[in-house]
């Protein structure tokens, strides 16, 4: 390798990490794939090129709301350690103009996607990026008003996205739609759950959320009441016949295997559900995307 090759590829190496780091994909790209999955299923989808446009474009326009809030958030992680070496732009690994100017490319890219699947889906899309930008942007900064916080990280993280892929196909039963609220209630536990580990390090930043209004005594209570909510969605979903009982099979299956050692540890006290609950995130959300891919198998499979 020629060594002015040797030396840009060295220069370029740290920013590429911080821009890597910055857009904190493991945090959320199971969880996109879950949403968009769903939607396309219940809108009446395949496994085609515009599931994996929609799919991209989801994932985009999520991690440009991580992008975002770090870029905005910067000043404030610099006050806490932990959040200090998380966020690239606090750590000095790249720019603040650097974190900018890669949410502007990703936006772009995302818009264009959104663009090549109709126009429902472009609208959606849009929106979504513009309550991710409105959700971080020290203006408005809807993650610092009560309810307006939980509205807008359970629709620009979850229920756009499903909705996004949903509308894609357009071809579900009637109202079949309406599924979108339970991720939307899924996304505001996940808020409030942000909110309750974040706390502290949020009112020394300023931050007036939900969770800080109300107590923890009360964001817990809410957190039970969002994931009862989904589940009650979900129900109903499986009564009105929309989403066959047998796909539970999976779960029943795979959530053994998964939470086998962490529900052991609580039974033995050895840990918590309230300290350890972000541990029973991930597997539930590999449940998910199983389930789903799953269902969608099976209805390729011709019954005889």
């Amino acid at each position: 390798m020629p060594t002015t090759l040797k030396a840009v590829v060295r220069w370029a190496r740290q920013p590429v990490k911080g821009l890597l780091q910055l857009t904190r994909y493991r945090e959320y790209v199971l969880f996109v794939c879950v949403t968009t999955l769903m939607g396309a299923k219940l809108g009446g989808g395949d496994f085609d090129l515009r599931l994996l446009i929609v799919l991209v474009a989801n994932i985009l326009v999520v991690g440009f709301a991580f992008m975002y809030n770090d870029v905005e958030d910067a000043p404030d992680d610099a006050m806490d350690e932990k959040k200090a070496r998380r966020n690239p732009i606090s750590a000095g690994i790249i720019s603040p103009r650097m974190g900018k100017v890669a949410c502007a490319v990703v936006s772009a890219i995302l818009l264009g996607l959104y663009s090549l699947l109709g126009l429902l889906p472009f609208l959606l899309g849009a929106f979504c990026l513009a309550l991710a930008f409105l959700y971080s942007w020290r203006v408005a900064r809807l993650k610092s008003v009560p309810v307006a916080d939980l509205i807008s990280h359970g629709l620009s993280l979850a229920g756009l996205q499903f909705l996004c892929a949903y509308f894609v196909y357009d071809q579900g039963k009637p109202y079949s739609w309406l599924l979108f609220l339970s991720v939307v209630f899924i996304s505001a536990y996940g808020e409030l759950n942000n909110e309750a580990r974040d706390i502290v390090v949020d009112k020394k930043a300023g931050i007036r959320h939900t969770a800080d209004l109300i107590g923890m005594k009360w964001t817990k209570v809410l957190m039970v009441v969002a994931i009862a909510g989904a589940f009650a969605v979900i129900i109903y979903f499986i009564v009105a016949q929309i989403i066959p009982v047998w796909i539970f099979i999976v779960p029943a299956v795979l959530g053994p295997m998964l939470f086998a050692e962490k529900l052991w540890k609580l039974v033995r006290r050895e840990s918590s559900f309230g300290e350890d609950r972000e541990a029973f995130h991930d597997p539930a959300l590999l449940i998910g995307a199983v389930t789903i891919l799953a269902w969608f198998i099976a209805d390729k499979i011709p019954l005889g």
